[in-house]
């Protein structure tokens, strides 16, 4: 693989995770699900997840449990072998909800999933990914997201 192809693999990687990202924070079901291989796995702290149907049940989950959620990928680092690659890719992810005494809470992850890629048409698409939770930590957000006259 050229420099320059190895360049766009990675950018293609990039953008799949920032999608996934993506489709986590607005509740996008179908988004979220097509970041994957048709047999894409995810395992995570809340169970092990595969193809896309089952895929697909992740952004709705994170609804209910989160009134909102952030992530941010800060980095992506792939070692690209023909149509598959390897990749560790950075993230901090905030989850925004409210305790039971009413006090807006962020539970923020610090994490590295280990994913395993594949070219599908030319697209760079997710065939496994482990979270990996590297720190965590639970926090007061200080604000409320709430408008001011909601009390």
């Amino acid at each position: 693989m050229s420099g320059h192809e190895e360049l766009l693999a990675t950018w293609s990687m990039r953008a799949t995770a920032e999608r996934y990202a993506m489709a986590v924070d607005r509740g996008d079901a179908d988004m979220f699900a097509a970041q994957f291989t048709p047999g894409g796995i995810l395992e995570a702290p809340r169970g092990r997840f595969s193809g896309r149907e089952q895929l697909a049940s992740v952004p709705p989950m994170m609804r209910r449990l989160y009134e909102r959620t952030h992530h941010a990928v800060v980095g992506l680092v792939p070692v690209v072998e023909g149509s598959r690659a390897t990749a560790h890719t950075y993230t901090h992810a905030r989850h925004y909800y409210r305790d039971k005494a009413g006090q807006d809470l962020c539970y923020e992850m610090t994490i590295r999933y280990e994913d395993i890629f594949e070219d599908v048409e030319g697209a760079w698409l997710i065939a496994h990914r482990v979270l990996v939770l590297v720190g965590d930590a639970t926090y007061p957000t200080g604000r409320s997201h709430r408008p001011a006259d909601a009390g």
